[in-house]
């Protein structure tokens, strides 16, 4: 595994790893995160693909895990847009670097998202998505539409006026998040159009131009992104692209539990990780 930096739109340093396999099969898979989640939560199932001969990058959004600034309030400006546009520097940069490979993307949660907020689809051959999903809070059961109405209301307008940032572990949501990428994710969770409000306020997603092969996956017992929300995702959103669906029962693979995370730990190698090989076809 290598460990390097590129520079993003703007110079910002963006952390890479590259997996690079023995016997390489021409397929690159580029991951790209979920909010708040470090690059290396992805570091196992990076190498079970690389140990079948792909190509595998991992990389850290601005402000998020090796991707630091020296103090993250120099990043309060930055939010979903700048994120997305570090993931397209990241999937450019890689496709030169190996133009002949195919090139596809593995999306967890607001990284499958992010495929419309810059036009980093381009470089995708095919994607596949796990708990990407249209966020507007009605969706979710009861408990989590009360959780994210006190946090993203209250909590997260308070904590990035006094602090300058968003302590997301104080929540249980991970790293640190600027002051825009917070309340980015207020809106994408609280306004009825979730991520496509983005294009009525700035006039500059890409979901419309998205036609690619994507499988989206959603998982039973995901708090954070119920089936209803992907679907929609996949009806609404990506209303132009070559959607499949998939839908996990933990108890179908003699689960106790998914959730949000499970499925790229390591325990579900032999379980989960064999879709993402079928729908790569690396077997």
């Amino acid at each position: 595994m290598k460990s390097y930096t590129i520079p993003s739109y703007d110079g910002f340093a963006i952390s890479v790893h590259e997996f690079v396999p023995q016997l390489a099969n021409n397929k690159t898979i580029v991951f790209a995160p979920a909010i708040a989640v470090p690059q290396k939560f992805y570091f196992h199932i990076a190498q079970f693909l690389t140990d079948q001969g792909c190509n595998v990058f991992t990389f850290d959004y601005r402000g998020i895990g090796d991707s630091m600034a020296e103090n993250i309030k120099s990043l309060k400006n930055h939010g979903f847009f700048s994120w997305a546009a570090d993931f397209k520097e990241v999937s450019q940069y890689i496709k030169k670097k190996l133009p002949n490979n195919k090139q596809y993307m593995i999306g967890h949660s607001y990284g499958g998202n992010s495929l419309g907020f810059s036009d980093a689809f381009q470089y995708y051959d095919k994607c596949l998505t796990v708990a990407s999903q249209f966020g507007y809070y009605k969706f979710f059961k009861p408990k989590m539409k009360l959780l994210i109405q006190v946090n993203f209301r209250i909590f997260v307008p308070v904590t990035t006026a006094i602090l300058g940032y968003y302590p997301s572990g104080w929540f249980g949501l991970g790293r640190s998040l600027p002051t825009k990428a917070a309340k980015d994710w207020a809106k994408f969770l609280l306004r009825p159009d979730s991520m496509l409000s983005f294009s009525n306020e700035y006039n500059s997603t890409f979901y419309e131009n998205i036609k690619n092969k994507i499988l989206l996956i959603s998982i039973e017992d995901d708090l954070f992104a119920p089936k209803k929300s992907v679907d929609i995702l996949g009806n609404r959103v990506f209303r132009r692209a070559q959607v499949t669906r998939k839908h996990l029962k933990p108890a179908d693979y003699n689960l106790k539990k998914i959730g949000h995370f499970d499925f790229f730990r390591k325990k579900n190698q032999n379980i989960l990780w064999p879709i993402v090989s079928e729908w790569f076809e690396l077997s």
